[in-house]
């Protein structure tokens, strides 16, 4: 090593931790920026289209074309956070009242929703001769949090590492699918704000999809989603629970130990926070100003995990096997489409 070398190696350590593993993210947050903001200005120039269609589309046209450098990867990986602060933030702009009524009928056609995903999840990979563990686990995936639900439901059910992988294969390769096709679908079959709201809160499985998929409708449509998502996010840790101790009854799995331990760790945390911000609001804790601010900051939130979630798509990494392909189109199709009427049922559009 050059003494040159030695001396700029040297003043890199002298710079304290938190200030060098903070300058690691720079240049994917920098990243994220530009493409979100890119999908922004495009659809200044589309008419009566949402930002975060081309947010995704410019973030997966990189990812697919390019191979992005690891310093990027660090800041780009952040998406998550984003999303999680951007829905903390959106809930200063929901009453309580509103989180309560949504939620309510959520939580009503949630419950339905898990059940025919779960039913059909069952009954077509016995058809298909699928393991049961990754039946389960693309059951899991459809019905409640795509790769969160499946990670958390692999080590409760003890499934293997390629089961895991082929379940969040298929659900990523829907939930991209679906951010494109549902908002189509939406317009044209004339769907209200709340209507398609509700649709894609309960069928689209990952969140920041979920999210993504209702904005690209309209912003009423988003925070509709956004609800309904999170009530369905809200079940993850109690389904989770069933599902482990259906496996520990029947010696396919170890026993739980604490029930409340157990639903605490896998409890979506950031949901308190919305909720909170919610009550906050709902109590006038924040002025006409603030309440803006705070509403704008999420929208930043949501640009960056927006261009975050385009980036991550890479498409040479969806790799799942026919089976579970079709096991997954099949659950996600009966989803929609049973979901479509229930909504019809509660929410004439």
């Amino acid at each position: 090593m050059q003494v040159g070398e030695r001396a700029i190696q040297a003043k890199w350590y002298a710079v304290p931790e938190v200030l060098r593993r903070g300058i690691q993210y720079i240049p994917g947050l920098f990243l994220l920026l530009i493409v979100g903001y890119t999908g922004k200005v495009i659809a200044s120039y589309v008419p009566h289209t949402e930002y975060v269609i081309f947010a995704i589309a410019v973030g997966m046209l990189i990812s697919n074309t390019l191979t992005i450098p690891s310093v990027f990867w660090p800041g780009i990986r952040t998406y998550e956070l984003w999303l999680k602060s951007g829905i903390v933030l959106m809930g200063v702009r929901f009453m309580i009242s509103q989180v309560v009524e949504v939620g309510s009928v959520g939580l009503v056609l949630v419950a339905a929703e898990i059940l025919v995903a779960f039913l059909t999840a069952s009954w077509l990979g016995r058809y298909f001769q699928l393991k049961e563990r990754l039946s389960t686990l693309i059951g899991v995936g459809v019905a409640i949090c795509g790769v969160s639900a499946i990670i958390g439901t692999m080590g409760a059910i003890e499934a293997d590492d390629d089961d895991a992988s082929y379940a969040i294969a298929t659900v990523l390769i829907f939930g991209a699918v679906m951010v494109f096709l549902f908002p189509l679908l939406g317009r044209l079959m004339a769907m209200s704000d709340r209507a398609f709201g509700l649709w894609a809160g309960l069928c689209v499985d990952n969140t920041a999809e979920t999210i993504a998929t209702g904005f690209a409708f309209s912003e009423g449509a988003g925070r509709i989603a956004t609800i309904v998502k999170l009530s369905r996010n809200a079940l993850m840790g109690l389904v989770i629970l069933l599902l482990a101790i259906w496996y520990a009854r029947r010696e396919m799995a170890q026993h739980v130990g604490s029930k409340g331990r157990f639903l605490w760790d896998r409890f979506p945390k950031f949901v308190l926070g919305f909720l909170c911000l919610s009550i906050l609001g709902s109590v006038g804790a924040f002025s006409e100003a603030q309440v803006s601010a705070l509403a704008n900051l999420s929208k930043w939130a949501f640009l960056l995990t927006f261009a975050g979630v385009g980036l991550s798509l890479q498409i040479s990494k969806m790799k799942a096997g026919l089976k579970p392909f079709l096991v997954g189109l099949s659950v996600e199709t009966c989803v929609a489409v049973v979901s479509l009427f229930m909504i019809r049922l509660v929410c004439p559009w």
